[in-house]
């Protein structure tokens, strides 16, 4: 009876005061907030550097490439041509000169029918021998623009080695030259023409069967004056 009695009057344990529950849960929420803010700006930050990485232009397989230079403005032709010098235009008139011109670049005022052009040389077939064409005349007008002609001339073709034809080479009516040949030989005429006007080639045959050909005839130019 009596520790029945002691235990009534033992006072009973204290509780928690009310106000501590409050602070809990107050902190509780706090820590939330901060957690939760602490999460924003880390997701803020990851997509913040996203952005950069991903408008920033970069090579797949390592650091981004400087950019290309421009290239260089190509030179002009004025700058890489050199302009010949007057020692060189020089150097090739006289190379001109001394070439000169090939006779077949001239048309013949006289007896163009009467030749056959092949490239650069001239056949004159023999004359028929009948009373109007006993020999085959060819002119050109040089103007007095040459000052030499020169030729290598041979027989192209004869019935026998015994048949002879007669080249004469005339400038300004005057005979420069004359070449007598057979099968088998070749000559190189040479003829001044200083101011001479009128060049004219005659030819005459023994055989009409045969024929005459000037290969490589040439007009030399007059040097120009300095």
């Amino acid at each position: 009876m009596r520790e029945r009695g002691l235990d009534r009057a033992r006072p009973a344990a204290p509780g928690p005061a009310p106000g501590g529950r409050a602070v809990a849960e107050s902190a509780s929420t706090w820590m939330q907030v901060v957690f939760a803010g602490i999460s924003t700006s880390v997701a803020i930050a990851a997509l913040v550097i996203a952005y950069f990485a991903w408008i920033r232009p970069h090579s797949p397989d390592g650091p981004a490439e400087p950019p290309a230079a421009a290239p260089a403005p190509a030179a002009t032709t004025a700058a890489t041509t050199p302009h010949p010098t007057d020692a060189t235009t020089a150097t090739a008139a006289a190379t001109t000169a001394r070439q000169g011109v090939g006779l077949t670049a001239l048309e013949p005022e006289i007896g163009g029918d009467k030749i056959r052009v092949t490239g650069g040389e001239l056949a004159m077939p023999c004359a028929t021998g009948q009373s109007n064409d006993r020999q085959r005349s060819v002119q050109y007008d040089v103007a007095g623009r040459y000052t030499a002609f020169t030729a290598n001339i041979a027989v192209a073709e004869a019935p026998d080695v015994d048949s002879q034809l007669q080249m004469k080479i005339f400038a300004d009516d005057r005979q420069a030259a004359v070449h007598t040949l057979v099968k088998g030989k070749t000559e190189t005429a040479h003829v001044p023409l200083d101011g001479v006007s009128k060049m004219r080639i005659e030819l005459t045959c023994q055989s009409r069967l045969s024929e005459l050909t000037i290969t490589e005839p040439r007009l030399d130019k007059r040097e120009p004056t300095r």
